[in-house]
């Protein structure tokens, strides 16, 4: 198993890093039974178990054909009416069937596989749907015009106009009924959403961001389904309900025929029977009447004419004698090979049954067929438009009236649960979004607002330690629960004190909280910037972590542990060849750091803090009015700095939560973090702002050891290996230093990455210090812990001729005076630190 903050190669031979940002957790993930119940609970998706059938649902073929068969349903028999002849009316009614049959099938399957569906708001529609493509197969006009009865010519004309009148208006409700078929479209694309949301079967190579985008919110779903219901429910009612309306009699009546086609049509069947019982109707004259009738403008094209008694071929030859435009067929029944039933039509009230002279052949009636093709084509044609701009109005009304809701309600509450969650994955992670002025003043807005205050303060008071319990109790639903156990970690930790903290507290009083909020900011600054991360400030003492891995570093000694083997350079090498942790920096791309990578930010870090401090000091600084405070000058006498002393140490610690649930403070335990905190209280006995840790010191690259400087041997109390105490020379304050100093990027803005350090820069901060000394104090070091005193003296003495104020020779010097510069005879090549 790999160890936390580790890198792993591949299988493909590449180094992948195994780690995590500073202060997550890995959380623990459900088991797949788990996943898959919580899925159906929440969802109420998948109620049967067929993979098969399962599969078929979910197919992307499957889905696009229901659409493509759906939109047929739409616009199919407008089409036909509008475009094509009657010989391809099968064709059509055919595709009708398999569209109706593959609806009922997906029907079956979704209330079969889907609880949801089952007796839902989608599948009453459905049903309508589907029912009302009945018409549009012919198979309603084939059981109406079945056979059935006796009766001579018009007995069955009569039978069929009515049939044929009666589908006519059957379908012009169902052309507005149909528009339910355009439900299926929403149903479809919802069910894929779905079909995609549970084919998501890992967030493996997703960003955090990836993974929140991929989730909405419930509640977001929730009230984006009403709405879509219920705009839908609306738009359709009024689609439905505002014809009737407008014109009630195109539903009971016929608007199709002109008064004069119906009421002349009548005139001239009782010419042939009750007016001409006086004899008055004269054939010529009724001739005359027929023609007149027949050229007419104010009627459609005649297909067929049947007047009462009089034989077809006579009134037809006589139509034919002044007019060409009318069709007059001979026979009835070729009409339905040349026209459909919807097209060659009689008016409801021009057939005439009621005769007072019987005909000979007991045949009464008058009636004639109009052609009405034309005018359906056109009615198809301004269908076809109406259906795609009451489609494109449906969508845009969904559209309209969610927005309004997804803007105000839905996106708030879902940046909110995005934000907890994000939190849960990573307590460190970026609280920034761009506020939308818009929206100020709305409850939403002021309770998004106050999350994440909430939530940047949780960041701040508990920091990088006390991630651990952010991301618990964010991930939970249950009560607050503080006591979780830590964690071992090994991490760089640097102890800084304010000094004179004391006096400056009496003299500033109510203005120091802005005093020592102001050097925490250059101290906090510079420790993110170089990859650490402030923990603690307890009045003057600041605690800082630059977090390596979890665990142990390998071939990191333990000082508690004499028996512990110090390992070579190279054995360490090998140990650690694939670790590294993950920091940002003052970037935005997180990139690997290896260790010793963290251990040389954690010492520049510091440089960087205490050249801030020497520029906050001078004028125009933001330290500069404190030290002008009346009381700071008359205490100090014109003659106070704001300094602070600073010890490193590397080591191990148990990262955590102490306290209860009334107060709790995150925090690291180890006596690793004591001996940083004892390294600076030593800063004053060897006059050197910062002390570094031999064990630190190993840990530093070439480059960065070779800015130190060793400067004494020393035993600690709880430490049974002997302890080497060093220093890093700072001598190079201007702006100029600062600059070289500071990391370089790499990148642009937004994807900004942090570079390593480039020594041959960082070495300009001592580019005035006399490397004679150095060589000097360093060979007199060694000479010191052999028990050579009288050698060290002289090349002290020497080092103190160069720099007669350097705190670690003036020490050194002391300790060697104190026996007389003689080594005592006990002398191990260490002694014991006397002062903390």
């Amino acid at each position: 198993m790999t160890e936390p903050g580790t890198i792993v190669p591949s299988d493909s031979g590449n180094v992948t890093p195994s780690v995590s940002n500073v202060g997550s957790s890995p959380s623990v993930p459900a088991t797949p039974s788990a996943a898959a119940n919580r899925l159906a609970l929440e969802n109420q998706v998948i109620i049967k178990n067929d993979p098969i059938m399962d599969k078929i649902l979910k197919s992307k073929e499957f889905n696009v054909l229901m659409v493509v068969l759906t939109v047929y349903a739409l616009f199919g028999d407008d089409i036909r009416l509008a475009f094509y002849d009657l010989v391809d009316d099968q064709i059509f009614f055919n595709l009708s069937i398999f569209a109706m049959v593959m609806f009922i099938i997906e029907m079956a399957l979704q209330f079969y596989f889907r609880i949801e569906y089952r007796w839902g708001f989608y599948f009453i529609l459905d049903i309508l749907s589907t029912a009302s493509m009945i018409p549009d197969t012919n198979l309603l006009n084939e059981l109406m015009t079945g056979e059935g009865g006796d009766g001579g010519e018009a007995a069955g004309t009569l039978k069929a106009g009515k049939t044929s009148r009666a589908g006519a208006k059957a379908g012009r409700v169902v052309k507005i009924v149909r528009l339910i078929r355009f439900v299926r479209i929403f149903k479809i694309l919802k069910m894929r959403k779905q079909n995609m949301d549970d084919n998501e079967e890992s967030d493996v190579g997703k960003t955090l961001e990836d993974k929140l985008q991929d989730e909405p919110s419930k509640v977001g779903k929730k009230l984006t389904e009403l709405t879509v219901r219920r705009v839908i429910v609306i738009v359709l009612a009024m689609i439905m309900v505002f014809p009737f309306l407008d014109d009630p009699e195109s539903f009971i009546g016929e608007t199709e025929f002109n008064s004069y086609e119906v009421k002349k049509l009548n005139d001239l069947h009782i010419m042939t029977d009750s007016f001409n019982v006086t004899g008055n109707i004269t054939q010529t004259f009724f001739k005359q009447q027929v023609q007149y009738f027949a050229s007419s403008t104010d009627i459609k094209e005649i297909v067929y004419m049947k007047l009462n008694n009089w034989d077809v071929g006579i009134t037809n030859v006589w139509v034919k004698e002044v007019t060409s435009r009318h069709l007059m067929l001979d026979d009835v029944g070729e009409i339905s090979d040349l026209f459909r039933s919807s097209d060659a039509r009689i008016p409801e009230s021009s057939i005439t049954s009621v005769c007072d002279v019987e005909p000979a052949n007991g045949d009464c009636g008058s009636f004639a067929y109009y052609n009405l093709k034309s005018q359906n084509q056109a009615a198809s044609m301004m269908s076809l438009l109406k259906t795609v701009v009451i489609v494109i109005g449906l969508s845009i009304s969904v559209i309209g009236f969610s927005r309004d809701a997804e803007t105000l309600v839905i996106e708030p509450i879902e940046r909110m649960i995005k934000l907890v969650k994000a939190l849960a994955e990573n307590p460190l992670a970026s609280l920034y979004r761009e506020k939308n002025g818009g929206d100020e003043g709305f409850e939403t807005t002021l309770l998004e607002t106050t999350l994440e205050k909430i939530s940047s303060l949780l960041q701040v008071g508990f920091g990088v330690a006390g991630a651990q319990i952010i991301q618990s109790n964010m991930s939970s639903g249950g009560d607050l629960d503080v006591m979780i156990p830590g964690k071992k970690i090994t991490a760089v930790f640097g102890f800084g004190i304010m000094e004179e903290f004391t006096n400056t507290c009496s003299c500033l009083e109510e203005e120091m909280c802005t005093y020592i909020n102001t050097i925490a900011k250059i101290i906090h600054d510079n420790s993110v910037l170089y990859h650490g991360a402030p923990n603690k400030n307890i009045g003057s003492a600041f605690l800082l972590v630059w977090k390596i891995c979890e665990g142990v570093l390998p071939g990191l000694r333990d000082l508690r542990d004499a028996s512990s083997p110090e390992l070579s350079d190279g054995q360490k090498a090998d140990l650690r060849m694939n670790m590294g942790c993950l920091s940002v920096g003052g970037g935005e791309k997180e990139r690997v750091l290896r260790p010793y990578e963290m251990v040389d930010s954690s010492m520049i870090g510091v440089l960087k803090m205490r050249i801030d401090l020497m520029a906050a000091n001078g004028a125009g600084g933001t330290l500069e009015k404190f030290k002008k405070s009346q009381k700071i000058v008359d205490y100090y006498e014109g003659n106070f700095e704001v300094e602070m002393g600073f010890g490193l140490h590397i080591g191990w610690a148990i990262e955590g939560a102490i306290g209860s649930n009334y107060k709790i403070d995150a925090s690291y335990l180890s006596p690793n973090v004591n001996m940083a905190a004892r390294l600076e209280a030593a800063t004053h006995q060897f006059g050197t702002p910062l002390l570094l840790s031999g064990p630190f010191c190993n840990e530093l690259s070439p480059a960065a050891k070779a800015l130190c400087r060793k400067i004494d041997v020393v035993t600690v109390k709880g430490s049974q290996i002997p302890l080497e105490l060093w220093t890093c020379d700072l001598t190079n304050y201007d702006t100029e230093a600062a600059g070289m100093i500071l990391p370089q990027f790499s990148g642009s803005n937004e994807n900004r990455e942090q570079l390593a350090l480039d020594f041959e820069r960082v070495k300009q901060v001592q580019k005035d210090f006399d490397q004679e000394f150095k060589a000097t104090f360093e060979e007199g070091v060694e000479f010191y812990v052999k028990g050579e005193w009288d050698k060290a003296k002289t090349l002290i003495d020497k080092c103190l001729s160069i720099y007669p104020k350097d705190g670690p020779s003036d020490s050194l010097n002391r300790v060697m005076e104190r026996a007389d510069f003689t080594a005592p005879k006990d002398w191990k090549g260490f002694r014991e630190l006397t002062s903390k």
